[in-house]
């Protein structure tokens, strides 16, 4: 009998509907069950090395996005990132391979299932949709604003959600209260420009890093500029850039915001004239999804996770 068919027994209790925090917890002990047997099968079948790093993180940002769809109400549509699991006469390596993924499953399941709706919900169209083979037409409905949150195992304010009136100001309020915190983690689908500046130059001012835990976009990284240092982790998010808008439109180059961000950038270590070159290249539509090499070129991020660094 194919492995395939009990991994997807585990899954029958959630296919019908909604998962209930009861039926989570048994997948998440299931899954963990199977991540554990596939180790002692690739053992067994005399696989006896490590993977190595590159299959740490292996299938997660899949995974991530398979839970959250089944979270919102949108099982059918990520059934398809729900892969068949080793057949019985697999190598021992392929058995390896496929408990890391099942490892990954367990730590996306565990941290989206202890979040809020509203974060699922905003993380969904952030990271989800339109990705994946994702439709890109599947947003939820999920509040305006942001969350802001403290992780005190990583000395990290995570702050998550568009950048609105009073994100500036929320970010300087979580600098005063967690003095120890070392490090800004951020993901938004953007919002206002001001906002975002007056948050970056008070995280700069702070001496704090910044990292991206989602994806990032609009005037998203010009917060991220703030950060004496700008990482990202692997699998790499994207950063996007597009026009500044008011009401949809795009505003002239020659507009007096253009030269403001183009002073900030400066005065944050990066160089401006090639990241308004890519904003002014994307209508206020669209996206210019910025490469590694040139997120190192312009110094947006300048440390990639296994990839290129700016010195």
């Amino acid at each position: 009998m194919r492995i395939v068919i009990w991994f997807i027994a585990l899954f029958i209790p959630l296919l019908a509907s909604t998962a209930t925090a009861k039926s989570w917890e048994d997948a998440m002990r299931d899954v963990e069950d199977m991540a554990n047997s596939y180790f002692e099968i690739a053992r067994e079948k005399g696989f006896d090395g490590w993977l190595g790093t590159a299959y740490n993180e292996i299938d997660v940002d899949m995974h991530l996005c398979a839970i959250l769809g089944r979270m919102v109400g949108h099982t059918d549509e990520i059934a398809h990132l729900e892969p068949p699991q080793p057949d019985e006469d697999a190598d021992g390596r392929e058995f390896m391979i496929a408990s890391n993924s099942l490892n990954n499953w367990v730590i996306a399941a565990k941290y989206h299932h202890s979040i809020d709706d509203d974060s699922r919900k905003r993380i969904w169209n952030l990271d989800c949709v339109g990705k994946f083979d994702i439709p890109d037409d599947l947003w939820v409905n999920a509040p305006d604003g942001y969350l802001v949150e403290y992780d005190a195992d990583r000395s990290a304010i995570m702050i998550q959600g568009d950048i609105t009136e009073g994100f500036a100001e929320a970010v300087i309020d979580a600098i005063a209260t967690y003095p120890e915190a070392k490090v800004i983690s951020l993901g938004s689908g953007g919002g206002a420009v001001y906002e975002a500046i007056r948050a970056g130059m008070a995280i700069r001012s702070a001496g704090l890093e910044t990292e991206l835990i989602n994806n990032c976009y609009s005037a998203c990284p010009l917060a991220l500029a703030g950060g004496t240092v700008r990482f990202m982790w692997w699998p790499f998010k994207e950063v996007g850039l597009h026009q500044v808008s008011s009401y949809g439109s795009a505003i002239p180059l020659s507009a007096p915001v253009y030269r403001h961000i183009a002073v900030y950038l400066a005065e944050m270590g990066l160089d401006p004239i090639p990241i308004i070159e890519m904003m002014w290249s994307s209508p206020p539509s669209e996206m210019f999804i910025v490469e590694e090499q040139l997120r190192c070129d312009t110094r947006i991020i300048t440390n990639h996770q296994r990839g290129c660094l700016s010195y």
